[in-house]
């Protein structure tokens, strides 16, 4: 009589779980052209989730498939997959003891990295260790299929812009099409330029069609101009050649590998050393971007931002040397050692060291850094494996271990992204399948005298738990993320806005470090009056005053939720510190202007050299006309960096509004001095101050000095087109500036300072040509009684002919 089979062995046994697995490998192969619109971040939540959910199919899959006919799981000799779950335990240990827990397991929407991440790169690694050999190359094309599509898709990209850039040498700009940043798609195509080659040296039939794919790729990375990856292929290259050279059969053709990567290190060093030395030559303008980029890296220019972030990385591993603050928290550590001298480089804001050694050392410790590098070790001590036992060519080890060798390189710049990360884990799979004969799962016959017993219990609960995990780390933030995107570009009104905050706040997820921000922001939006009717016209109407309540106290609700989570993260203080004065305005509460001042002051103790949170708190003071407490602020900010110039525009505000006159003058010189231009306003303020006490001379010298940082040289000699708007009171300053000069009896700057009101408007060259002509006749009665050498008239009938001097004589008639 025959056995009766269990309702979920029938259905294991329904299809083969070895070919729908391989279908959702394949399938999961295609992240990188994964672009859907109306995500925030669309380049990095729709794949990650996509690649999540796949992963999680697949592996319950393979549940259901040991659970039911006499199959096992043999993991013994599997020396990568080891380090790799030894990582992310210690990882996860790390994670658990991070001062932000559940940012370091599950990230956020900008990265969708953590501990998450790695749990599914090592259960990608285990199902495609479930392969067979003849199921390898199906996989390998399908990978090098969709590296060609993205190849391709670079190409015409670069194409495009350097034709609509008309560039004659076409290197104008760095493609990343389709994965949205140049530096990532380059870490994914040296992948691809690998597989390409293995693929190349594993098929006598197809060698050629492999190799002219791999040039294509090749191609493709010189158009992403990034020089990690040009570096990391260089060298690699070199690697590989002195394997071949080594291990390569004694005869003359193996020393055509190695001849040809020493030729071609030669030629990316020897191009790049001769752009440095003749930038200006004919052959220098026909060379790769990306070799100008190479010969023109300076640790004195902006590269420094990266620099800073490694030595931010150094400290925070000296904070917590044994495991780190927690993976994907260095914006903790650069919080904590943050050094304001980025300002004048770079943003302000990094989450990412752009060095994966350096981060993973601060952000997981000596226990995890021995872990992340115990993987490189297994897979080189495979890879050695593979070739004693004679599973891999002399060719073929060169590749995979130059390739090794090139994404070490890359990573020392950059940082783990999941389209190059994907096919490292492959790669690093197809590694082990030749270090060992066979797949790690073994089958029984059905014959034997002892089967394994059919599992149900855990064959179920594999469903409920994947059918947990797709809702709950699946649907549910793709959700959120879609209601953050909506938030986010919206242009409408409060009321379209608030069913995506509800939305937002009802949100379980863990991946939720931008909502609080993004609602923050978009009630700030509209006290700024940019999204429909401001929130002082809201005030008054019930209705709206009732969303505007909902609209606060679920942002609120959401920073609570966050903070608690991430109690050291500075940037969620000072924007929770950002909508409380924004309550405070709407409620007319000096009770959310404390809190508000609370946040500001607690954002400044976790980062005391971030400046933003320091002009945010005086801008607090200085509202409420509290301008001590202002200045000490604003003069702490000044401490931080002495070389920057917005806290010195900012204090000089401060000056103004506590009545020290002397004192706003220094710092507005001083801050246009190191290049920082602000409001208008706050120069005509300090120059009619000093016009009234009788420094006119001082008052030019600050116009002038004004116009020339804020438009260049090209002010006064023409020497460049100003292109851009001019506001009324520039061009007020420069009809006024002229004739301070000729009251100090200056004639040559007078004419010279004249020149900047035909610049601002080639219309006002008649009057211009009339003062120069009068002034360098010594006829210089008639322009001293004026404040402008715009025709300033009173009435109306003045504001209809010429609006525009109309309102720049008023800025100065008053007073004067």
């Amino acid at each position: 009589m025959s056995e009766q089979l269990h309702p979920l062995e029938k259905i294991s046994s329904a299809v083969s779980w070895r070919a729908v697995i391989v279908v959702l490998l394949l399938v999961s192969l295609l992240v990188p052209v994964i672009v859907p619109s109306g995500f925030f971040f669309p380049y990095v939540v729709p794949r990650n989730i996509f690649f999540r959910v796949i992963i999680e199919c697949g592996v319950a899959v393979l549940v259901l498939a040991l659970c039911f006919g006499g199959k096992t799981l043999d993991l013994r000799s599997e020396p990568i997959f080891c380090s790799l779950v030894a990582f992310l335990a210690a990882a996860s240990l790390s994670a658990i003891f991070s001062p932000a827990p559940t940012h370091s397991f599950f990230g956020d929407f900008e990265r969708m990295g953590g501990v998450w991440a790695w749990l599914h790169l090592v259960l990608f690694f285990l199902l495609l260790r479930t392969l067979r050999d003849e199921d390898w190359r199906r996989v390998l094309n399908g990978a090098l299929v969709v590296g060609l599509f993205v190849s391709v898709a670079t190409i015409a990209e670069h194409s495009q812009l350097a034709l609509l850039s008309r560039f004659p040498d076409g290197f104008a700009y760095a493609s990343s099409s389709p994965l949205g940043n140049s530096g990532l798609l380059a870490a994914y195509l040296m992948m691809n330029v690998a597989l390409a080659g293995y693929l190349a040296f594993t098929s006598d039939r197809f060698r050629l069609l492999y190799l002219s794919a791999g040039f294509l790729v090749l191609l493709a990375v010189v158009y992403a101009e990034n020089r990690s990856t040009v570096l990391g292929l260089v060298l690699g290259a070199l690697v590989g050649g002195l394997i071949v050279a080594i291990l390569g059969a004694s005869s003359r053709k193996k020393w055509i590998a190695p001849v040809i990567t020493v030729a071609l290190a030669a030629v990316v060093a020897g191009v790049s050393a001769g752009v440095r030395a003749f930038p200006a030559s004919a052959f220098s303008r026909h060379v790769p971007t990306v070799l100008w980029r190479l010969a023109g890296t300076n640790q004195g220019s902006s590269e420094q931002s990266r620099t800073m972030q490694w030595r931010a990385a150094i400290e925070g591993f000296k904070d917590r040397p044994l495991l780190g603050y927690g993976m994907e928290n260095h914006n903790l550590v650069w919080s904590a050692h943050f050094d304001p001298g980025v300002y004048k480089i770079d943003t302000d804001i990094f989450d990412r060291t752009h060095n994966q050694f350096l981060e993973t050392l601060a952000t997981t410790g000596l226990i995890g850094s021995v872990a992340f590098l115990a993987i490189w070790v297994a897979i080189g001590v495979t890879l050695g494996r593979a070739y004693r036992a004679g599973r891999l060519s002399a060719a073929a080890l060169a590749v995979l271990s130059g390739l090794q060798v090139g994404y070490m390189i890359y990573l020392f710049f950059w940082f783990v992204d999941l389209n190059a990360t994907m096919l490292w884990i492959l790669i690093a799979a197809l590694i082990a399948s030749r270090g060992t004969v066979g797949s790690v799962v073994l089958e029984t016959s059905g014959n034997a005298p002892e089967r394994t017993p059919a599992r149900p219990a855990l064959a179920l609960a594999s469903l409920v738990v994947l059918a947990a995990a797709i809702y709950g780390e699946g649907y549910a933030p793709l959700r959120a993320n879609r209601a953050l995107a909506r938030i986010d570009s919206s242009n409408g009104s409060l009321a379209q806005a608030l069913p995506q905050f509800d939305e937002l706040s009802s949100f379980a997820g863990r991946q939720t470090s931008h909502v609080p921000v993004v609602m923050g922001q978009f009630i700030g939006s509209l006290g700024s009056g940019s999204l429909g009717s401001g929130l002082e016209d809201m005030r008054d109407n019930p209705d709206q005053r009732r969303l505007v309540d909902r609209a606060f106290d679920e942002s609120f609700a959401a920073f609570a939720r966050e903070i608690h989570r991430d109690t050291l993260n500075d940037r969620l203080y000072a924007h929770e510190g950002s909508l409380l004065v924004e309550a405070a305005r709407f409620y007319r509460s000096p009770s959310y202007r404390q809190q508000a001042i609370d946040a500001f002051h607690k954002a400044i103790e976790l980062s005391p050299h971030r400046i933003q949170q320091r002009l945010l708190l005086a801008k607090v003071y200085s509202s409420a006309r509290d301008y001590e407490r202002a200045l000490v602020v604003l003069s702490d900010a000044v401490k931080s960096d002495p070389q920057l110039g917005e806290p010195r525009y900012r204090l000089a505000e401060a000056y103004i509004g506590a009545g020290h006159g002397d004192s706003a003058l220094a710092m507005l010189q001083s801050s246009l001095k190191l290049g920082y231009v602000g409001d208008p306003a706050i120069y005509l303020a300090s120059g009619k101050r000093l016009e009234f006490a009788g420094r006119s001379n001082v008052a030019a010298r600050l116009y002038s000095d004004y116009l020339e940082v804020k438009y260049t040289e090209a002010v006064w000699n023409r020497s460049e087109a100003i292109d851009k708007p001019i506001p009324t009171a520039d061009i007020a300053v420069a009809a006024h500036l002229p004739l301070l000069y000729v009251r100090a009896r200056d004639s040559e700057l007078a004419i010279k300072s004249a020149a900047a009101l035909s610049a601002f408007d080639p219309s006002r060259a008649p009057i211009v040509d009339q003062f120069v002509s009068d002034i360098g006749a010594r006829r210089r009665a008639s322009w001293i009684a004026k404040n402008s050498l715009l025709p300033c008239t009173s009435g109306r009938a003045a504001r209809s002919r010429d609006s525009v001097a109309f309102g720049a004589c008023g800025m100065f008639r008053r007073k004067l």
